[in-house]
């Protein structure tokens, strides 16, 4: 999973080089991953099979709730963007860079979500062909909400506002009709 520094050194030098930030959301993420060992369960109620009431299942793929689930989920997308040729960060297992004829696509993986900045348009938009055709996936778009952070596109910049995790904090310590007070920093 992406750490949020990480997210904001996404979001900063796209700010800086006036890129767009899209978010992308992969359709039951966990049910993509291939399993490494051999996992066996039990038939599900309403579907065991009569006269093989002691048999089990072997699994192919991932389920959710296996806790190998997300590193067979990550060893799938790691692989995948390996293939097309991008390079992974040897500090920060989530964060994907290729560079296409002095054009740059970024992406950061947390969980489902992708985040994807480049230089050109036209790499992003072949960026989400592809993953569109290796995954069931669904384009949200511009980033405009992720983890708790509103997320403002501008031609003048991106911006970052926290306003609903605010009121979140006020709301968990019964604080959200306090008053306001002057403080040295407004």
């Amino acid at each position: 999973m992406a750490r949020l520094d990480t997210i904001r050194l996404l979001v900063a030098p796209s700010a800086l080089q006036n890129w767009k930030v899209y978010q992308l959301d992969v359709k039951s993420a966990f049910l993509n991953g291939f399993l490494e060992e051999e996992i066996y369960v039990e038939q599900p109620e309403g579907f065991v099979k009569l006269g093989a009431e002691d048999k089990v299942f072997k699994l192919k793929k991932a389920l959710y709730g296996l806790k190998q689930a997300p590193k067979a989920w990550y060893n799938r997308i790691d692989d995948f963007l390996l293939k097309k040729g991008f390079i992974k960060s040897p500090s920060e297992f989530t964060l994907y860079v290729i560079v296409k004829n002095h054009d740059v696509l970024i992406v950061s993986l947390y969980v489902d979500d992708l985040l994807v900045t480049g230089s050109k348009f036209e790499l992003v938009e072949q960026f989400k062909v592809q993953m569109f055709e290796e995954f069931e996936m669904i384009d949200l778009g511009e980033m405009a909400f992720f983890l708790g952070m509103e997320i403002h596109q501008t031609d003048d910049g991106i911006f970052i506002v926290q306003q609903k995790y605010a009121k979140e904090v006020l709301k968990k310590f019964n604080m959200e009709s306090c008053k306001e007070m002057s403080s040295p920093l407004m």
